[in-house]
């Protein structure tokens, strides 16, 4: 996920979960799941990491990457959502 020009990392952190946590795309959310953070709280999370990790190392990273995302899809049939989860 990158920065969008004329937005805040906290406002793109939050424009690109609530897009990717989309109740119509997610059997409203029951195929959501995170790893070390609350789900519902991801782009405050990851905003805070991220505040963190300056504060701490005094380095802010390279280029205008703010997150990553692990995006799963299957042929029907492949897989059922619960199994993939």
């Amino acid at each position: 996920m990158h920065v969008n020009k004329g937005k805040t990392i906290a406002q793109c952190l939050k424009d690109r979960t609530d897009y990717a946590m989309n109740d119509e795309k997610t059997g409203q959310g029951t195929y959501v799941s995170s790893y070390a953070c609350n789900a519902e709280i991801a782009d405050k999370e990851f905003a805070e990491s991220k505040r963190e990790y300056l504060r701490i190392t005094g380095r802010k990273p390279k280029g205008d990457i703010i997150a990553y995302q692990i995006r799963q899809s299957f042929k029907p049939g492949e897989i059922t959502p619960e199994e993939a989860n």
